[in-house]
């Protein structure tokens, strides 16, 4: 593989940059401006390689979906025995938590963004639908091996990513404060089996 080029490095250095001022001063409050005074470089510099905050945006939009791809449902099958595939591939599921993985403020604030910006919700549909087919394959594979059964596949899987994406909203705003993350986990596990039932022997 070949090394980054400067340009590709430093675009790399600028969006770092810029997710920190994110999370420091909102999306709003994160101009140019005080990225350049972060890096302690003139604006100009920023603008030869994002010549809009926009871009600079759906670069950042980019970063956090190879980010995320790269972290969420990783390769089961050296996992022989299918129903210990199946419960490996259940426990990861059940603990997707983007905070672990990206700052929530930067998370969402992008995830806004694709209400209203074309180009950035065509990033994130790109995402669900990777992480949505990745878990139809394995709930394919459980199912054809009488791990669970399930009528519809691809059906079960788009519940689960709701449910997941759901619960990890929720666990902010919930009454009395952020949940407990192993109940949370066990809380998610019983409803995906749910969706997936253990055939009745």
């Amino acid at each position: 593989m070949g090394r980054k080029s400067k340009a590709a490095v430093r675009k790399q250095e600028i969006l770092s940059h810029f997710y920190d001022v994110i999370i420091d001063e909102g999306f709003e409050g994160a101009s140019i401006a005080k990225i350049a005074k972060r890096m302690d470089v003139n604006p100009s510099l920023l603008i030869h390689y994002f010549s809009t905050k926009d871009a600079m945006v759906l670069g950042l939009i980019e970063y956090i979906v190879s980010t995320y791809s790269s972290h969420i449902l990783p390769d089961f099958s050296s996992v022989t025995d299918p129903a210990e595939r199946w419960d490996d591939v259940l426990d990861v599921v059940s603990r997707i938590q983007w905070d672990l993985i990206m700052n929530n403020t930067v998370f969402y604030s992008c995830y806004t963004l694709a209400l209203r910006n074309p180009d950035i919700r065509k990033q994130f549909v790109g995402l669900f639908r990777t992480v949505t087919q990745k878990l139809e394959m394995e709930i394919r594979h459980a199912q054809e091996a009488g791990v669970i059964d399930v009528e519809d596949p691809a059906r079960a899987a788009e519940l689960i990513i709701s449910l997941v994406e759901g619960a990890n909203f929720y666990q902010h705003v919930r009454p009395g404060g952020v949940g407990n993350r192993d109940s949370r986990q066990e809380l998610l596990k019983d409803t995906i089996m749910a969706v997936c039932r253990r055939p009745v022997v």
